[in-house]
């Protein structure tokens, strides 16, 4: 089968996937094609991949970049080798460049009100602050949907119907349902101004998808932002910084990887659970941290 064919079963099989990431894979396989040439699955070899790289290093693709496009490659040729269309990928160890361990940087609490006061709109604001609060990904956050919201509130459970009517005080709690990487689920906890400002935006704005926007609008807002603020800015950005002030305040490591979604590292076999509990008491100390 040519590679053209292949890239489109692909793409079919990971559409259920986010609009983001089925968006990469095309980019990534389609400029694969384009340096190789659309020649016959079966034919294509590790000079070919040698070849892809050296083009992406002429092109001054950082490290990060090339592996991780090595890395989309790779999982193309599994699809491959399941479907018995190739019996092995062309792609080895060798072929995948070092990648320096930068350790990512956080806002300053300076820099958090800066950012923070450079929001011009309620929708503006509400991203900035519960990604801070709950260092949710972008495609977890562009994913939320007004169905997957409940509010505890005295005692009792509420879907998102009820904003218009219950008066949602600090004590209470807004949990959002997301779906993380591999479709892991886990609920996030909210409370605090940071609650209170979410439920104002759910209040004005009706649609299901709680953020009507795609990823580049999403990126492109946040990126303005920093900008009017004198910051350097970027989604993953706030995620990290989400995660040092958690860390800051004294939330444990294993919190941390669960309200963000993480892998524990530690350990290879179950994921350690952290209780409800730990985890409102970890989104409680980010809401202190941010003042809105």
């Amino acid at each position: 089968m040519k590679l053209s064919e292949c890239i489109e079963l692909f793409l079919s099989y990971i559409s259920d996937k986010s609009e983001h990431t089925v968006k990469n894979y095309r980019t990534d396989l389609n400029q694969f094609k384009q340096i190789v040439g659309d020649k016959d699955v079966e034919k294509i070899s590790k000079a070919d991949i040698a070849k892809f790289r050296m083009v992406l290093q002429s092109n001054k693709k950082k490290s990060s970049t090339i592996a991780r496009k090595l890395a989309c490659i790779n999982s193309f040729f599994e699809y491959l080798i399941d479907l018995e269309i190739v019996s092995s990928s062309p792609i080895t160890r060798s072929h995948r460049p070092k990648i320096s361990q930068k350790i990512p940087s956080a806002l300053s609490h300076e820099e958090i009100k800066k950012v923070i006061n450079a929001t011009r709109t309620l929708t503006e604001r509400t991203v900035i602050v519960l990604m801070l609060t709950t260092g949710l990904r972008s495609s977890e956050l562009l994913g939320i949907k007004r169905s997957s919201i409940l509010i505890e509130h005295n005692g009792q459970v509420y879907t998102t119907d009820s904003i218009y009517s219950l008066d949602i005080g600090s004590e209470d709690i807004l949990y959002i349902r997301v779906e993380g990487k591999g479709g892991k689920e886990r609920e996030v906890p909210i409370t605090g101004q940071p609650m209170e400002l979410f439920i104002e935006h759910l209040r004005f704005n009706s649609s299901d998808r709680v953020f009507p926007m795609s990823y580049h609008s999403l990126w492109r807002m946040v990126v303005n932002i920093g900008k009017r603020a004198g910051v350097v800015l970027h989604p993953h950005k706030l995620r990290h910084t989400a995660a040092t002030l958690a860390l800051q305040s004294g939330a444990e490591l294993r919190i941390i990887q669960e309200l963000l979604g993480h892998a524990s590292p530690i350990t290879t076999a179950r994921y350690a659970k952290v209780g409800q509990k730990q985890l409102l008491k970890a989104t409680k100390a980010l809401s202190e941290n941010i003042r809105i």
